[in-house]
């Protein structure tokens, strides 16, 4: 595997923005990822690990280290009997979920559309429409910074709502998921079902992140930035979505300083309306506060 220099992170984030990372390893294999984390360790670097990129937003400053990248540990998607399905951490989850759905394995479906990695989906509890990762995850295993491997069982990640405390700081490799059984034809009309209400009430027409904020108790981010007339405010590039609220587009060759700037005003505003304060969805890197 190479380490390679001075590597445009904007290419692998779905808002298609960002600097430089000081150096970028794309790791293919466990033993890459292995590699990477002693060359982070041997040169005294800090590292970043990103999959997709999809749930990501990179400074324009870039990142004064490693990046980690691991969304080419898509080699496999290992059917295993008995409703288990075992694949790496850079498979794309919508792959996954249509695999899913084509073997008649249920329990994943309603998630068909969201972008990004399976290892991403894990590390986040990822979900949609009554349905979270942690519904089908068997297992899942991952490196620690010193290169060792471990799996562990669903019960132990402390999975919550777009949470994974026993991941935080750890690196998926690959997982496992037991899913239930179905007729083929029902799990593929109820994707092609969630794939029409994306594309009827999410604006997929310009980069984004997907929801920037994660759903306030009680409530939903979208409804509360609406109520605050933030519709189609703009910062520079960067406009909060006139279909969807809860989305923030690079409208016109945003920069990620408009994209977070208007991150940081849509939750002041709301604050200071609603007494709410929105928590970003978003993974933020290279940013000071």
């Amino acid at each position: 595997m190479e380490i390679k220099n001075n590597i445009y992170l904007k290419e692998y984030t779905s808002y298609k923005t960002g600097g430089k990372a000081l150096y970028f390893a794309d790791c293919k294999s466990s033993k890459d990822v292995a590699s990477a984390l002693n060359f982070a360790s041997d040169n005294k670097l800090n590292y970043e690990v990103i999959g997709g990129g999809s749930n990501l937003l990179i400074s324009d400053d870039g990142y004064n280290g490693l990046i980690i990248c691991t969304k080419s540990l898509n080699q496999y998607i290992i059917n295993k009997g008995s409703g288990i399905i075992k694949c790496g951490a850079g498979i794309v989850l919508a792959d996954l979920v249509l695999y899913a759905c084509n073997h008649g394995l249920s329990g994943m479906e309603a998630m068909a559309g969201i972008p990004g990695s399976t290892g991403g989906a894990c590390k986040m509890n990822a979900g949609a429409f009554n349905q979270e990762i942690k519904d089908t995850l068997l297992n899942v295993t991952y490196m620690n910074d010193d290169g060792s491997i471990k799996t562990i069982k669903n019960e132990e990640v402390g999975f919550a709502y777009r949470k994974s405390p026993a991941l935080n700081g750890k690196i998926v490799l690959y997982a496992e998921f037991a899913y239930g059984k179905d007729k083929v034809e029902t799990l593929l009309n109820k994707r092609r079902e969630i794939l029409d209400r994306r594309k009827e009430k999410q604006p997929l027409h310009k980069p984004s992140c997907g929801s920037v904020f994660k759903r306030p108790e009680g409530n939903y981010a979208g409804t509360l930035i609406e109520k605050c007339g933030l519709k189609g405010y703009s910062i520079g590039g960067a406009m909060v979505s006139t279909k969807h609220a809860n989305f923030i587009l690079n409208e016109n060759n945003a920069t990620s300083s408009d994209i977070y700037n208007l991150i940081q005003h849509v939750i002041n505003e709301v604050h200071k309306q609603t007494g709410i304060t929105l928590e970003p969805e978003v993974r933020m890197i290279g940013f000071n506060s």
